[in-house]
């Protein structure tokens, strides 16, 4: 057990902040010593460094970091305190997670995937679990299922799993009334979600307010949505390039029916887009993202 003055000096952050998130936000519940002093424990001192690295390295304010500790600690009451199967190991990477997901999914394996999902969490931040743990392992089952190398129940299995992770962050985060609104979807015949579901769950905890229409989403009605949903930016994802046709006039005809409309395109499908919509491509990394989503930022505090 530690006091405050030992937690303080292991984590360099001052007694008034933990104090401050024990009261606030009730994120640990130190125990008293027969003197009245606050003693935390191991795990206490480990949720605190967490809360620490999602504040100050990773740009989550407080209050978000929070509830996503909540989610990581319901994840983390199915994990025995002595694992069987050697669940945890020291400098697990993000290729074994995914080696172990795949193994635990492909097997229909719900509470085996539950556990390796609560030590990911744990372990690292949960945009980086979605981007190189998730995200990959969704693309090899797609590719293996259309290779018949597992079956529709096991490549169905797995998208459903990893899609109620997303569902459980996107949840957490609030909307800032002040950010844009953005619809987001994949094109009528797109079928792969999971570029379009990682940029959503960016735009979240940005505070951003996504409408999620999600994959295969038909022409009709798109027009009457953005104009009673006051829609101020289009977010489409694509991976199938015979698609593309079709898409582009979708986009000419918003565009000519929205002109103040604005479209970030993402995907592979998007590859051989003509030159006039080439400025519209986002590529698929965060550093991008932080990027693009700065500039949006400062044009809407210029307009």
């Amino acid at each position: 057990m530690y006091n405050i003055k030992s937690v303080s000096k292991l984590l360099d952050m001052p007694p008034v902040t933990i104090r401050a998130w024990e009261r606030r936000y009730n994120v640990v519940s130190p125990i008293r010593s027969e003197s009245g002093h606050r003693l935390y424990t191991e795990q206490d001192i480990e949720d605190l460094r967490w809360l620490k690295v999602q504040t100050e390295e990773k740009g989550v304010n407080i209050s978000q970091a929070v509830k996503l500790l909540e989610k990581i600690r319901e994840q983390r009451q199915g994990v025995p305190k002595e694992p069987e199967h050697g669940e945890f190991r020291v400098g697990e990477s993000y290729e074994s997670l995914r080696e172990r997901l795949y193994e635990a999914l492909t097997t229909f394996d719900v509470e085996r995937a539950n556990q390796l999902m609560s030590l990911a969490f744990s372990m690292f931040h949960f945009e980086d679990v979605f981007h190189d743990v998730l995200a990959p392992l969704l693309h090899r089952i797609g590719d293996e299922w259309e290779n018949h190398k597992v079956t529709v129940a096991q490549e169905h299995f797995a998208s459903l799993f990893v899609k109620q992770k997303f569902s459980q962050f996107f949840n957490v985060f609030g909307v800032n009334p002040a950010m844009p609104k953005v619809l987001a979807f994949c094109p009528s015949g797109e079928q792969h979600e999971i570029g379009l579901l990682l940029f959503t769950l960016f735009l979240r905890r940005h505070g951003v307010e996504v409408i999620y229409l999600g994959t295969n989403t038909p022409n009709e009605g798109l027009e009457l949505l953005i104009e009673r949903h006051h829609i101020e930016y289009a977010s489409l994802s694509l991976t199938d390039p015979k698609l593309l046709p079709g898409v582009e006039t979708m986009i000419a005809t918003l565009q000519g029916v929205f002109p103040q409309l604005q479209f970030v395109l993402g995907g592979p499908g998007f590859q051989e887009v003509s030159e006039a919509f080439r400025p519209l491509l986002l590529g698929g990394e965060l550093g991008t993202w932080n990027s693009w989503f700065k500039s949006l930022v400062k044009r809407g505090e210029n307009a």
